[in-house]
C-alpha cells in the first residue's frame, strides 16, 4: 500500500480554501492527473456525497466510486473508495491567522494483483507522489489568487464603512432641535 502526505501553508482565509475544495466543481481543476470527480446522487457535499473518479495513471485510467466519510467545515474532508481503484484520503485545514491557511492532504491506495499490483505500485508511486504535490501547489496559487481578489473589497467595504459614519454623526449633530443646541450654551 502506497501512502503520501503534503503539508504546506497557503496565504488564504481558511473559509476560502475550504470552500474551493469543497466545491466538487474544482477538483479536476486543482488535481493532477485526475480527469473525473463526478457526483453520484443529488448530495454535492458534506459527509455522504458519492462521486465518480477517474485519474490518469501513466497510459491507464484507474476509476473508483469515493464517498465522503469525514466533512467538518474549515477542518476535514476525507473519503474512501467503495469500487474500483482503493483508496483513502484526507484533507485537513488549520487556520493560521486570519489570513492564513495550513493544509495537509493524505492519501493512501492500493494497487489490486498481488507481486504484479505491487510492483505496479513502486513504479507509479514517483509519479502519483510528484502529481499530488503539484495539485497542492495548483490549490495554493488559486486560492491565493481568489483570496488577493476578496481582500480589496473587503478593504473598500471596511474604507466605506468608516467614512459614512463620520458624515452621518455631523448630520446627527445639526439635526438636533434648537432647544437641545441652546441648552449647550
Amino acid at each position: 500500500m502506497g501512502r503520501i502526505t503534503i503539508t504546506d501553508s497557503i496565504d488564504a482565509p481558511v473559509a476560502v480554501v475550504f470552500g474551493y475544495v469543497d466545491d466538487h466543481r474544482n477538483t479536476t481543476k486543482y488535481m493532477q492527473g485526475l480527469t473525473k470527480w463526478k457526483p453520484t446522487t443529488s448530495v454535492t457535499h458534506g459527509k455522504g456525497a458519492k462521486f465518480e473518479v477517474a485519474m490518469k495513471a501513466g497510459p491507464s485510467t484507474l476509476g473508483s466510486v469515493v464517498d465522503i466519510t469525514t466533512w467538518t467545515e474549515n477542518k476535514a474532508i476525507g473519503w474512501r473508495s467503495t469500487e474500483g481503484f482503493k483508496q483513502t484520503g484526507k484533507w485537513a485545514f488549520k487556520a493560521n491567522g486570519e489570513d492564513s491557511t495550513d493544509v495537509t492532504f493524505e492519501m493512501e491506495y492500493e494497487f489490486g494483483g498481488g507481486i504484479a499490483g505491487r510492483m505496479l505500485g513502486r513504479a507509479a508511486e514517483p509519479v502519483v507522489k510528484s502529481n499530488l504535490q503539484r495539485s497542492v501547489k495548483t490549490l495554493k496559487q488559486t486560492t491565493e489568487r481568489l483570496a488577493a481578489r476578496k481582500a480589496p473589497v473587503k478593504a473598500a467595504a471596511k474604507t466605506s464603512a468608516t467614512s459614512t459614519a463620520k458624515p452621518a454623526a455631523k448630520a446627527a449633530a445639526k439635526t438636533r432641535p434648537a432647544a437641545s443646541r441652546s441648552a449647550k450654551r
